[in-house]
């Protein structure tokens, strides 16, 4: 009697199962349509943010002036040829900025926009070129003699080329660099392999200084390459 009332109670069990399920698949199709979400008014969605309330504002504060206080060590480092690389919660975008306004004012400065879809690193080491190029010929301890005579547009040179340029193979001032400061240096339009490489080439450049802020989670996982090729000071 009990192994015949188990079965039925299965039986009823997937009776009931099976005949809720033709009763969802009979149902009306839902007439609404994406057209018809009330979709918040970009100006308000704006005034509504500036409504909101800033927290932790004197803890942010005490923050960015405690690492305000090691500007001058951070370019010591930079000057003995190494990078720094930002990391941790919140953005680091306004810090690095004020790093580079106030305390690189000496030395030629490029900010590349890493979290830009649209990013072409190819432009980025002719730009790179271009303006240490330019820095070499304002030196004026520079000697017309030393910079290569017949200069080739950057934009028509390879990848190669423009690597050796940067790396000071034809070039004598070994004091003069450009700083990149690269906003997001694991943003979507820079995690692939190769460019990975490239800015590992880039970092490694004699007249390169790479001052960078990573903020996916699994960066370190995406950018191996980078990490492994370069001795940067991680900074958090």
């Amino acid at each position: 009697m009990e192994i015949d009332n188990v079965e039925e109670e299965e039986f009823v069990l997937s009776r009931n199962y099976f005949l809720a399920k033709d009763l969802a698949a009979s149902g009306k199709k839902s007439t609404h349509k994406l057209s018809d979400i009330d979709i918040v008014d970009e100006q308000e969605l704006r005034a509504a943010a500036l409504d909101i309330e800033p927290k932790h504002e004197k803890e942010i504060a005490l923050l960015i002036n405690s690492y305000k206080s090691l500007y001058s060590k951070w370019v010591f480092e930079l000057r003995c040829g190494f990078g720094l690389l930002m990391y941790g919660f919140g953005s680091k975008k306004v810090l690095l900025e004020d790093f580079a306004s106030t305390a690189l004012n000496e030395y030629s400065v490029v900010v590349i926009n890493g979290y830009l879809q649209s990013v072409n690193i190819k432009q980025v080491v002719i730009t790179l070129a271009e303006v240490l190029w330019d820095q070499l010929k304002s030196k004026r301890q520079t000697a017309c003699k030393n910079l290569p005579k017949a200069q080739q547009p950057f934009n028509s040179r390879s990848m190669d080329d423009l690597l050796a340029f940067l790396d000071g193979s034809k070039v004598g001032e070994n004091d003069c660099f450009v700083c990149v400061v690269i906003h997001n240096i694991d943003g979507p339009g820079l995690r692939d392999f190769e460019t990975q490489q490239c800015l590992a080439q880039i970092a490694s450049c004699s007249h390169i200084r790479l001052i960078a802020s990573i903020d996916h989670v699994n960066a370190p996982l995406c950018m191996y390459t980078f990490l492994i090729l370069n001795y940067i000071s991680i900074i958090t």
